[in-house]
């Protein structure tokens, strides 16, 4: 058995660590903290705010993704090729969309790089629904 998935379980929990840490700057500046709210992020509903929002729930929830896909993907009967594909899917869709809605809440054009990570994550959750199916 290979061990493809390891990959994904360890950069999930190295990476949920950033979710804590963005939860702790986030906190210095939203609700009157001690910190002031950076330029377009003072309203709680600023597009700028929102997206760090979702990016700092996407660093908890994209690696608590990696790290069942990390679990699931070597025991799935497709090729060593597929599971390879799926499994860098998945660590690029970790990494690249928090990554890409950060760089949105300041340079917002940068929003629309997004849709790589999240066509990466498509083609690996993809690949992992096509295993699962040849399990049944």
């Amino acid at each position: 058995m290979t061990n493809i998935g390891e990959l994904n379980i360890v950069w999930g929990w190295i990476w949920m660590v950033l979710g804590i840490l963005s939860g702790s700057v986030i906190g210095m500046w939203a609700f009157a903290g001690p910190m002031k709210t950076p330029p377009g992020h003072h309203d709680y509903g600023d597009l700028p705010r929102r997206m760090v929002r979702l990016g700092h729930i996407a660093l908890f929830m994209l690696p608590l993704i990696n790290v069942a896909y990390g679990h699931r993907i070597d025991l799935l009967p497709i090729s060593e090729t597929l599971k390879v594909w799926g499994s860098y899917g998945m660590l690029v869709c970790m990494f690249g969309v928090p990554t890409f809605l950060f760089i949105g809440s300041v340079y917002l054009p940068a929003k629309y790089l997004e849709a790589i990570p999240v066509g990466a994550g498509i083609l690996a959750l993809g690949i992992m629904s096509y295993g699962n199916i040849l399990m049944l």
